[in-house]
C-alpha cells in the first residue's frame, strides 16, 4: 500500500457506509493487543456503533487514505438523564504504519473541536501507561491525570496499568478547525 503525504489525508465525519473500512482499521489496531481494550470487533458491532454515533450526532472523525480508514477518534457523550450528559468518553486509534505522522493529533484536534461545539464540558479517557506516545499526545492537549488503576489488565500473563485522564473543554482555549495550537489560532470558549 502506497502511503500518501499527511497533507493528502482526508479527515471527515463518519458515514454509514464506513462500517467495513472502520471495522478493518479497528481490528488492525486491536490485533496489536496492547493499545486497545479489546482484541476484536465484529462488523455488526461496528455498524451498531456507527448507527448510534450518527443518530446522536456525536463527535466521530475518520482519517482516510483514499477509501482506507487509517485512524479514528470518537467521543461518546454520557447520558444526561443520569447526570453525565456534560461528559464524553474518548476513543481513538491510528494504524501502526501511519503513526508518528501527526494523524492522531489532527484527529484529536478535530474531535475536541466538535465536542466543544456540541456543548460537552469534559472529555475523559483511559490509556495504558506503557502507551507513551498516546500519553504524551494527551498531555500536550491539556489532559490531566485523574487516577491510576494498577494492574487493571492482565493479558498473556502481562499486567498493564491504566491512567485515567480528563480535559475540561469549558474555560479552555481551543484551536480553530484545521489550525494548530498556536496563540494566534486559539478561540476563547469561556
Amino acid at each position: 500500500m502506497a502511503m500518501q503525504d499527511q497533507a493528502q489525508i482526508q479527515l471527515r465525519s463518519v458515514l454509514p457506509s464506513d462500517a467495513e473500512a472502520l471495522c478493518a482499521a479497528i481490528n488492525a489496531v486491536a490485533a496489536e493487543r496492547w493499545v486497545l481494550a479489546t482484541v476484536q470487533f465484529s462488523l455488526d458491532e461496528v455498524r451498531g456503533f456507527l448507527g448510534m454515533s450518527i443518530e446522536i450526532s456525536m463527535p466521530h472523525v475518520l482519517a482516510l487514505d483514499g477509501e482506507i480508514v487509517i485512524g479514528w477518534c470518537d467521543i461518546v457523550p454520557g447520558k444526561a438523564a443520569n447526570g453525565f450528559g456534560h461528559i464524553g468518553r474518548l476513543g481513538m486509534g491510528v494504524r501502526r504504519e501511519w503513526r508518528r505522522r501527526g494523524i492522531g493529533r489532527r484527529l484529536l484536534e478535530e474531535c475536541l473541536r466538535q465536542a466543544a461545539q456540541a456543548g460537552l464540558e469534559k472529555v475523559e479517557l483511559e490509556v495504558y501507561t506503557d502507551n507513551e506516545p498516546a500519553l504524551l499526545l494527551y498531555k500536550e492537549f491539556g489532559f490531566a491525570e485523574e487516577g491510576l488503576r494498577r494492574g487493571a489488565r492482565k493479558l498473556d500473563g502481562r499486567y498493564q496499568d491504566i491512567e485515567l485522564m480528563a480535559l475540561w473543554l469549558r474555560n479552555r482555549l481551543v484551536p480553530e478547525r484545521g489550525q494548530g495550537c498556536t496563540e494566534s489560532t486559539l478561540i476563547d470558549r469561556t
